[in-house]
């Protein structure tokens, strides 16, 4: 155990790279708050389209640490008798090696669907139980709520040339009724903020990505989702 932490310390101790773009539309970046905001579609096989709207905000206390919150919304017509309106809230932190061309980043995530304390508490008092709401089609199943779960999120952004980067992510989930969900995503990213002077004087990044991820449900079904994102840096 001690090897590891030494290992890991020295694994994040040094920061050489700002301005790289991350899984989530996150930004790797020294010291300072970056925010990240998109919309796209989730489709499954057999289920139809919907809208997706994420929108997620970070802190970077220095170049290795940060943590924020983020929240994203489904809504739609999931077939001819079911509509679907729903939202999930995540808070992680984030441990950061940098290099001038590269980042990676490593950290654990909790996420929750409802912000009644109560229900938070009754959800963390029943671990391990499980769910019993009566389901009425395969896609309703499919994008029901999952309640609370931890976590982890892994990824790497990579810069190709100063004006394109790349990112891939990896999560892992963990629900209280005890479901694991895994998903992986990756993206391409533009600089915008070297392309106009307005950009360059208030801001330390601007990025557009367009991000697909895919995630095993708790029902083996494979979402898809395509999201277009700009995520900003000051």
């Amino acid at each position: 155990m001690l090897k590891l932490g030494i290992s890991l310390f020295f694994l994040f101790a040094y920061s050489g790279a700002e301005g790289i773009p991350l899984p989530g539309h996150g930004i790797a970046q020294g010291k300072g708050l970056t925010a990240g905001m998109g919309v796209g579609t989730l489709k499954s096989s057999g289920c139809k389209m919907l809208w997706s709207w994420a929108g997620q905000g970070n802190y970077s206390y220095n170049s290795n640490l940060s943590g924020g919150a983020s929240i994203k919304f489904v809504g739609g017509n999931l077939d001819s008798a079911n509509n679907l309106v729903n939202q999930r809230y995540s808070v992680n932190a984030k441990f950061t090696r940098s290099e001038p061309k590269y980042a990676l980043f490593a950290g654990p995530v909790f996420s929750f669907e409802n912000t009644d304390l109560s229900e938070l508490r009754n959800e963390f008092s029943n671990i391990g139980d499980e769910d019993n709401i009566e389901i009425a089609t395969r896609c309703s199943r499919m994008y029901a709520e999952i309640g609370s779960s931890i976590g982890y999120q892994s990824g790497a952004g990579f810069l190709l040339t100063p004006n394109w980067g790349i990112s891939i992510g990896h999560n892992l989930d963990l629900t209280f009724t005890g479901t694991f969900i895994a998903s992986l995503s990756s993206s391409i990213a533009f600089n915008l903020r070297d392309r106009f002077d307005k950009f360059k004087n208030n801001t330390e990044n601007l990025w557009l990505s367009l991000e697909y991820s895919t995630s095993m449900s708790r029902n083996s079904a494979v979402i898809h989702n395509v999201i277009l994102a700009l995520a900003l840096g000051f």
